[in-house]
């Protein structure tokens, strides 16, 4: 049984994902206009594309720009992870209007609770670091949603596991 809180921040994620997975077409008659290559028109854009903001969003086609990944069980920082958190920091300040959502990930293994509170762990690290490099709290929010999508992902090695234990950087604006 989840608790009032779980289900309020798996509501949370639920949302910020489904909004994230919209995407704008062109109308029908403007197809000769757009020509742009099959492989492109098969992705969706990353979720730090917002197709309504005038300016984009930092390194929206460059998820590893926008990922710190953390050993397992542990919430500390590597310097590969401080590095990319530095790049984020410097994009941040020189745009006050834009926003960051820490959205932390466990992988598959331990209970939701544990995981929860690992993910969230993760998150307040990354918040932690990016407040270190001069960002304000105001342009920060955190999002733990530990194992809840990654429990449902068949995972049974270690690389795999790995790449599920982060924090996402989700950029959006005021």
């Amino acid at each position: 049984m989840l608790f009032p809180r779980h289900r309020l921040l798996c509501c949370l994620a639920c949302l910020v994902l489904s909004a994230c997975a919209t995407v704008e077409k062109p109308p029908p008659g403007d197809a000769a206009k757009t020509a742009v290559p099959h492989e492109q028109t098969a992705r969706v854009p990353p979720p730090a594309v917002r197709h309504n903001s005038a300016k984009t969003t930092p390194f929206a086609d460059e998820e590893a720009k926008r990922t710190v990944y953390f050993a397992f069980g542990e919430a500390t920082i590597d310097s590969e992870g401080a590095e990319v958190l530095r790049q984020n920091a410097q994009k941040l300040k020189e745009d006050p209007q834009l926003v960051v959502t820490l959205v932390g990930h466990t992988d598959n293994l331990g209970s939701a609770a544990y995981n929860l509170a690992v993910a969230d762990k993760r998150a307040e690290a990354v918040s932690e670091k990016l407040r270190s490099h001069g960002v304000p709290k105001a342009q920060i929010k955190r999002l733990p949603v530990g194992s809840e999508q990654s429990g449902k992902l068949k995972c049974e090695t270690e690389a795999c596991r790995a790449s599920m234990r982060r924090v996402e950087l989700v950029y959006g604006r005021r």
